[in-house]
């Protein structure tokens, strides 16, 4: 029996009476209250992607397959930028009332709403895109989806169910677990490539959802000590490997690749579609694997 001095014997990451997710918490962290930040933060998200449409529209009048398919691509650069920082404000402040993980999925829900609104991989074979422009694109949003997840984490905090080890290795964002763990993107461009069996785009943001879930969902298995600050990052550096590799590989005509069935699947995927379901599958994948990658306690 321990004397009740106004404090709790149970240390806070091991007390059910305590932390964001806790039972005592249910006023503030009830699950109407959680659903309601997420669904708001959605449609917030959506409707600051959607201002930026004119901005990215081609030449034809409809939204390119890629950020340089647009009619004016550094004015079409700065609106998508600054779009990405303000959903990754929003974001935040989701992680901060719910989890950091939660904010991450609205992070590329808003992406997401772009994404569903721009042109396939038949828009990107007829205009005459460049494989090698769009590998220059998705190794900027590495960078941006790194950077915005980094400070979605950094407000919302660790999760409640991934406790602080004090070891460098498990511990740190880029450690040498965190770093095991992105090798399991390999399975996840592996599943997308065969899940991507269509031109359509919903297929293609599907395959890139399944390629996140699949890294996500395997990296904690890997590291379930590890905190994912920079594990959504992952499938979209690798999707930019894929397109500098087949930058160099494929003929210089898409049409008659994209016509002749030469080109390949998986770049049926476009640099926002990668986005978008890198950030959301990521994030469904890890939140998916919390019942059977739990971390121990000592």
């Amino acid at each position: 029996m321990h004397e009740n001095t106004g404090g709790s014997a149970i240390p806070s990451h091991i007390d059910p009476t305590s932390g964001p997710n806790s039972a005592a918490a249910a006023p503030v962290d009830s699950p109407v209250r959680r659903i309601s930040v997420l669904v708001i933060a959605i449609v917030l998200s959506a409707l600051v992607f959607r201002a930026t449409i004119p901005f990215v529209s081609s030449a034809r009048g409809v939204v390119g397959p890629t950020i340089a398919d647009a009619g004016r691509p550094v004015l079409a650069i700065v609106a998508v930028v600054l779009a990405f920082a303000v959903t990754v404000a929003i974001s935040a402040l989701v992680a901060r009332l719910v989890n950091s993980i939660v904010g991450v999925f609205a992070l590329g829900c808003g992406v997401g709403y772009l994404a569903m609104r721009s042109g396939n991989v038949a828009d990107f074979a007829f205009a005459q895109s460049s494989i090698r422009a769009g590998a220059i694109e998705l190794v900027a949003w590495t960078a941006l989806v790194a950077a915005g997840c980094h400070f979605v984490f950094k407000v919302g905090g660790a999760l409640p169910d991934v406790p602080v080890t004090g070891e460098d290795e498990l511990d740190a964002p880029a450690g040498k677990a965190a770093r095991g763990s992105w090798l399991t993107v390999i399975a996840g461009i592996a599943v997308a490539a065969f899940a991507a069996a269509s031109i359509t785009k919903g297929q293609a943001i599907g395959a890139a959802v399944l390629a996140g879930f699949v890294t996500g969902g395997l990296g904690r298995m890997f590291a379930p000590r590890t905190t994912p600050v920079y594990l959504a990052a992952v499938p979209v550096a690798a999707m930019a490997l894929v397109y500098l590799f087949y930058g160099f590989t494929v003929p210089a005509d898409l049409a008659e690749s994209f016509v002749g069935g030469s080109l390949p699947r998986i770049l049926r995927i476009m640099p926002l579609d990668a986005v978008a379901g890198s950030l959301c599958g990521t994030a469904l994948g890890f939140g998916f694997m919390r019942s059977f990658a739990i971390p121990q306690e000592d």
